[in-house]
Order: structure tokens, then sequence, then C-alpha cells
């Protein structure tokens, strides 16, 4: 997975939020092979543009999609 470019970390990481998997910050910045400030950027730009929240649960380790309340 060496120098995975930003669109292959994107792909990744919502692959690992889909199932489950991403574990903590250090653990997914692990995964992606960045620093654990470019894992909160992907998340943060993720957030923006998807219809579901992005939040991390600590019962399964992981960052989950959350349905956003209409508001």
């Amino acid at each position: 997975m060496a120098g995975l470019k930003y669109y292959e970390r994107t792909k990744l990481l919502i692959e690992l939020i889909e199932k489950k998997k991403t574990g903590g910050p250090s653990k997914l910045a692990k995964k992606l092979q960045v620093h654990k400030r470019t894992v909160y950027r992907i998340l943060d730009d993720l957030r923006l543009s998807s219809s579901h929240e992005i939040i991390y649960c600590k019962d399964s380790d992981s960052y989950i999609f959350f349905r956003k309340k209409n508001k």
C-alpha cells in the first residue's frame, strides 16, 4: 500500500468505515500509511461531501456512518 494516492486512501477509508474496521485514529493512520493529521483531513473532506455523518463509535472501536437528521 506504499504511496497510495489521496483518492485510493479515501476509497479505502470508506470501505473500512462500511466494515466498521477502522480502529482509532492512530491505527487508521497506520492502515492508510499517513500521519494522523492526514486521517483527520480525509475524514473532514468525507464529512463535507457525504449525506451521512461520520462519527467514532467507542463500542466498535471504529468510525461509522451515521444518518444525518433532517432539519
